[in-house]
């Protein structure tokens, strides 16, 4: 079909249709309704029923009476009385759906020129037709009998959803999809700023929304997939996976390329990005440019491979890959001097364009231009205000990280450039119970969900699990903590102190396994877990494993663990 409109709208047949039923569904229950439940007003009859005109409705008798009144009439006398409001409004839904009605019966017949969509254009124009001739939209001049009505939508909506299996790959305006694979917001953020690039040649889809029949709508699809844990997919990936794992190996027109980003310093580097692509090609599709590896987001890496991406598409603009603001600093407090070889800082940026969420996490681009940006989780929840809880980090050969040393060392009044990145994996669900638990700097983001329980006066409990080495040294926001305590919002608080105590986070899991287990399988409550996954991650998840029921641990457990 050469009219890219015309496609389009050919492939929104079957949605307008549910729509034209659903408004033919509410007219024939309200009369269905009113006349076997409606409240009655008997009223003696003046005239003879010959006189009046009228019609039948499930064996009911509606008659219109002097002045333009229709009215239930039985046994002689007025029942059911429908106002002018009434009938304006019933009037109103059934023009609209033969509107809708007669533009797909004119499209239709214009799609029937196309062999490649003639069955779906065909049987879409009888299933309009056979509702267009609906006694509904001529009720006061014919009987209606609700059954066969009935009959009628379920009929027409069953033979459009069969000749739907007949569609062709539809040619879109865009022939190429960008998917992206994202568990801390990276991925979205990259795929979503080459997208802006290219927007008029290529879809953008969240690879959760993917399946197979789409996949195959396309002539290339390009993915942007990040790697989590020990090589495992983000969250949002799994479901594609295992459908794409079930899936019968066939040949495809398709052609796909990976851009698998990762961290070199893990073993399982860009692991799951060169497992998918493997994937993709055992089942049929075709790789069109080799699997690229991203180190830490290296925008070098990330030009290259949209050069090549741009040379099969015709696209000779190049990204803006990273966008950040001017934030300014506010504070610098170190919250644990004493500990000098592991200081951990409580850091507030403003800027005037900060917007996020509760979980998301704030991209920093070190001073030095050509260095990768780091993440750090947000431990605030008001607008134009972040905080960041960062912790210095000391490299095996005694120098300071660059991020963390630059973020440590800085004064009220100086300038870092940075950028929200939203982590909608990690994004604290409302009205349930929540229980928390992290590690170290990993209770940044639990700060940030209780600063929104308390903004939002979410009244569900909430327990936290916080671990660190000395009680003396590292109580971290202990003045907010007990601040939440006090106002009811954080009902719970169990902390572990390795060095003071010898206890760690799993040796509390363990002990509240009962507690745990009835807040999740019997109060719905979600587990949050963020810190180092190295030591603290795998023990904590190892425990959790071993606590929860199978479908929550599904369901209700997120991890941001770096």
């Amino acid at each position: 079909m050469s009219s890219t409109w015309l496609t389009k709208a050919v492939l929104q047949f079957e949605r307008v249709l549910w729509l034209v039923s659903i408004g033919m569904l509410f007219v024939l229950g309200y009369f269905w309704g009113v006349l076997e439940f409606g409240m009655s007003h008997p009223v003696s009859l003046m005239t003879s029923l010959e006189a009046l005109s009228g019609f039948e409705f499930s064996g009911r008798s509606v008659h219109q009476l002097p002045g333009g009144i229709w009215a239930h009439i039985s046994e002689g006398e007025v029942g059911y009385i429908f106002t002018r409001t009434e009938l304006l409004f019933i009037s109103i839904v059934t023009f609209f759906c033969q509107i809708a009605l007669a533009i797909i019966m004119v499209l239709s017949l214009i799609a029937l020129r196309d062999k490649s969509y003639r069955l779906y254009a065909g049987v879409a124009l009888y299933a309009s037709g056979l509702l267009m001739v609906s006694p509904l939209y001529s009720l006061y001049e014919s009987g209606v009998l609700p059954w066969w009505e009935l009959v009628r939508v379920a009929g027409a909506l069953l033979c459009v959803r069969w000749a739907a299996k007949s569609l062709p790959v539809p040619q879109t305006h865009s022939q190429a999809l960008i998917v992206y694979a994202s568990q801390t917001g990276s991925a979205k953020y990259l795929a979503q700023r080459l997208h802006d690039t290219a927007h008029a040649l290529m879809d953008i889809a969240c690879v959760s929304t993917l399946t197979e029949q789409t996949l195959k709508r396309y002539q290339r699809v390009f993915f942007v997939v990040s790697t989590y844990g020990q090589g495992e997919a983000p969250d949002s990936a799994r479901r594609f996976v295992n459908t794409l794992q079930g899936a019968n190996s066939a040949a495809s027109q398709t052609q796909f390329s990976v851009l698998a980003l990762g961290d070199r310093t893990y073993q399982t580097f860009c692991a799951f990005g060169h497992y998918l692509s493997e994937l993709l090609e055992q089942k049929g599709y075709q790789r069109a440019i080799p699997t690229t590896e991203i180190d830490r987001m290296d925008p070098q890496g990330v030009a290259h491979w949209w050069q090549q991406v741009g040379e099969l598409l015709g696209i000779h603009t190049a990204p803006e890959l990273f966008e950040y603001d001017d934030y300014t600093v506010m504070a610098n407090e170190c919250l644990n001097p004493e500990q000098t070889h592991r200081l951990a800082h409580r850091v507030t940026l403003f800027c005037a364009n900060a917007r996020y969420e509760a979980g998301d996490l704030l991209a920093v681009q070190p001073e030095q231009k050509d260095e990768h940006e780091r993440l750090y989780s947000i431990a605030s929840y008001q607008d134009n205000t972040i905080e960041l809880l960062v912790r210095q980090h000391i490299r095996a050969d005694g120098t300071i990280g660059l991020a963390s040393g630059m973020l440590s060392q800085l004064t009220p009044g100086d300038r870092v450039l940075a950028s929200v990145r939203e982590h909608t994996t990690f994004h604290p669900k409302a009205n349930v119970p929540w229980i928390m638990i992290g590690a170290g700097t990993g209770l940044a983001p639990f700060i940030s969900f209780l600063k929104k329980r308390q903004a939002e006066q979410d009244s569900a409990p909430c327990w936290l699990f916080f671990g660190e080495q000395y009680v003396e040294h590292d109580a971290y926001f202990a003045k907010d903590l007990t601040a939440f305590q006090d106002q009811g919002i954080l009902t719970r608080l169990d902390r572990a102190w390795s060095r003071s105590d010898g206890v760690y986070v799993p040796d509390l899991l363990q002990q509240s396994h009962k507690a745990i287990r009835q807040w999740v399988a019997e109060q719905g409550a979600h587990v949050y877990v963020c810190g180092s996954r190295e030591g603290f991650g795998e023990s904590v998840l190892a425990t959790l494993q071993d606590i929860l029921p199978e479908p929550q641990w599904q369901s209700q457990l997120h991890t941001d663990l770096y």
